[in-house]
């Protein structure tokens, strides 16, 4: 079968298949997460969706799954004037970032307890 392809077409098999490929897209998950969560073959269900995209019955893959992206903000240093004595400081979080400045270190540490 060829691009185009009809569901009338399908084996009982690629029609039972392509509905619960339908349902893991309507319930926004990955393939993965639907195969753990309804005790599914992973790899089965990733080859019968790469099948079904050549018949044209499902859309192209997605780069980077549909799980959503990880949320950044900008953060943006403001000069302030302050009375009190600047001191350099270091921090390092758990997960080995670590963070620096040269500023009023009581703003700072109340500034990230906010967080």
């Amino acid at each position: 079968m060829e691009e185009g392809t009809k569901r009338s077409e399908l084996t009982a098999l690629q029609r039972q298949g392509l509905e619960r490929l339908e349902t893991c897209a309507r319930e926004g998950l990955t393939i993965r997460d639907f195969a753990r969560r309804r005790r599914l073959s992973e790899p089965q269900l990733y080859q019968l969706a790469k099948v079904l995209r050549r018949k044209g019955l499902l859309p192209p893959a997605s780069r980077g799954g549909s799980r959503p992206k990880p949320r950044f903000v900008q953060v943006q240093a403001a000069e302030v004037a302050t009375p009190e004595p600047l001191s350099t400081w270091r921090a390092r979080l758990p997960n080995g970032v670590v963070l620096e400045g040269r500023s009023d270190l009581a703003r700072v540490v109340e500034a990230l307890a906010k967080l």
